[in-house]
């Protein structure tokens, strides 16, 4: 027993030693190509991991970078993390992030060291060291008075530069002078001539009642969309009521519809349908109301019955046109 014992001690200050030499071979490093630059000025910073591939390939994590280095300093792009090997070393292989930072403020910066886990050993991080960043503003000599801003230079004119603007002109204008010419050869051509058959006009009502069948065949609530059931319903009225009475239902709440309606020539029990289906839709698309299949029925037939019975009849159609035709006056010689 004591034996199994000392042997899992061993065993353990092996695995131990390990992680700590395969830590010791990664040698990760931080570098500024400029430690002193202008305000606003941009400066690259590389950060490095180099391994010896004799020793295995160690799982590195390169420290996680935000917006920002330090106060001020401000990270303006992050590459992808690449792997190269050393052409003159073989075996050593460098894993490399380079950054693009900047600062906005003068004055001297420090950026603390980068910490690498390696091989997920987060308790002893392998760090690199510290940095100082300077950033200067620019020199401004207060002793010379302020010049003032120089004109535009005037270049002298030179007819050659011209020569291949003129030339590619006279090239469009005899190309467009081409095709107005074929144009004009087409067009000589004996027209026929087109008979436009006139546009057949849907009564709003029949249009309304088609798009209900429609409607009814997509089996919205069935399948349990039911604020596209009822919001399908609602639109078909609003255009309807937009065509057949000109009230711009398109663009009204409920309460305004119904207010607009009032002088319509609509009997009241169609006026309370109306009112049921909108309020009952309203339900459903603003406070999530869940209606019964019955409800569903019932808005639909509902609908439909409104429309048949505010539908423009046709003898209702002739005698408003034949009010409106003059008659001709008996003119009898006195």
């Amino acid at each position: 027993m004591k034996a199994k014992i000392v042997y899992i001690y061993y065993l353990i200050a092996f695995l131990i030693i390990q992680g700590i030499a395969s830590q010791a071979q990664v040698q990760v490093s931080a570098r500024i190509d400029s430690t002193s630059i202008l305000i606003g000025s941009q400066t690259h910073l590389h950060l490095t991991a180099a391994y010896d591939l004799k020793n295995g390939q160690p799982n590195i994590q390169f420290p996680q970078i935000g917006d920002s280095l330090v106060s001020k300093i401000e990270v303006i792009s992050k590459s992808k993390i690449t792997t190269v090997r050393d052409s003159a070393h073989p075996n050593i292989q460098q894993q490399t992030e380079d950054l693009v930072i900047t600062c906005f403020d003068s004055g001297y910066y420090a950026i603390p060291p980068f910490q690498f886990v390696v091989n997920g050993d987060t308790s002893n991080p392998q760090s690199t060291e510290a940095m100082m960043l300077e950033v200067n503003t620019v020199h401004v000599d207060t002793t010379k008075g302020f010049k003032d801003i120089k004109g535009p230079i005037q270049v002298p004119f030179n007819f050659l530069e011209l020569l291949p603007y003129i030339g590619w002109g006279l090239l469009a204008l005899l190309v467009i002078s081409g095709l107005i010419y074929l144009i004009l050869r087409l067009t000589r051509k004996e027209k026929t001539v087109v008979v436009e058959q006139p546009k057949v006009i849907i009564p709003p009502h029949v249009k309304a009642l088609q798009e209900l069948e429609s409607l009814a065949l997509k089996k919205l609530w069935q399948e349990g969309k039911i604020k596209e059931y009822y919001t399908g319903i609602t639109d078909i009225l609003r255009i309807y009521l937009d065509e057949r009475y000109g009230i711009g239902a398109l663009e009204m709440t409920s309460d305004e519809i119904m207010a607009a309606l009032k002088r319509k020539d609509i009997n009241e029990a169609m006026k309370a349908k109306l009112r049921d289906i909108l309020v009952l839709a309203d339900l459903v698309k603003f406070a999530k109301e869940n209606p019964l299949p019955t409800d569903h029925e019932y808005c639909f037939n509902a609908s439909v019955d409104f429309v048949k019975e505010t539908a423009i009849q046709p003898e209702s159609v002739m005698a408003s046109t034949n009010e409106a035709a003059p008659h001709p006056q008996n003119t009898q010689p006195v």
